[in-house]
């Protein structure tokens, strides 16, 4: 048969517009990874030696992070231990924050050294809580506690919220003393990260993106098959 009257075919793997769309979705993996990229973890079963308490999973800390939203002007706080929270009527955390100027480290002896703070946030098993003498509530979910603390009750001593440190410890309320130290979270003080949009708000996103990549990609597919159904 002639090549003449051979059927016309468009074959082209991978267009500019696909490309385009595949870079939205490298995209949409590398924001759905970031939610929880703020996290710092720490190994099960790493209890102070010099922790005098009862060794429950609630007071084992696996993973906490504090965040600030500029917008809200707002602390999101969170810790994840290694036992249901609430069943520990003792169990309580501390969140230290050093906000600039002079800070307390009084954890040397328990082999501490790296944590500094001039104000803490202490969240109780009950689901209450005090930044200094302002009563707040924490929310307590299995082995997960968090509150919304306002910064308003950190001011800054020095440092501009966002660019504040902090470091997590567990305590059993009802010992004394350093000996009540259960476990720390980090060992060594860490800057607050910033806060990153809900994944319920990043789905929304990232599908309207998709949305849009689709349609463009769609618009130009259908101008191309127009032009080859015309000139052939």
């Amino acid at each position: 048969m002639p090549l003449d009257f051979l059927p016309h075919r468009h074959v082209q793997l991978i267009n500019p517009e696909m490309k385009h769309s595949m870079k939205f979705a490298a995209l949409a993996a590398l924001v759905a990874c970031s939610i929880d990229a703020f996290a710092v973890t720490d190994p099960s079963n790493s209890f102070l030696p010099s922790f005098t308490g009862a060794h429950v999973g609630a007071l084992e800390l696996l993973e906490a992070d504090v965040t600030f939203d500029a917008g809200a002007d707002t602390f999101e706080l969170h810790a994840t231990t290694n036992g249901p929270i609430a069943d520990s009527a003792n169990a309580a955390y501390i969140f230290g924050f050093n906000r600039g100027g002079t800070a307390n480290t009084p954890f040397v002896s328990i082999g501490e050294p790296g944590v500094s703070f001039n104000e803490t946030v202490l969240l109780r098993s009950n689901g209450t809580g005090t930044v200094g003498t302002s009563a707040v509530a924490s929310v307590v979910q299995g082995n997960d506690i968090s509150a919304t603390i306002s910064a308003a009750l950190l001011p800054s001593n020095g440092l501009a919220p966002a660019d504040f440190t902090w470091a997590l410890w567990s305590i059993d309320s009802s010992i004394a003393g350093l000996a009540r130290n259960a476990e720390f979270l980090p060992d060594a003080n860490i800057q607050v990260a910033a806060a990153v949009p809900e994944p319920t708000t990043n789905a929304l996103m990232l599908a309207g993106l998709a949305a849009v990549g689709y349609a463009v990609w769609r618009r130009k597919a259908l101008g191309r098959a127009s032009e080859t159904a015309v000139f052939g």
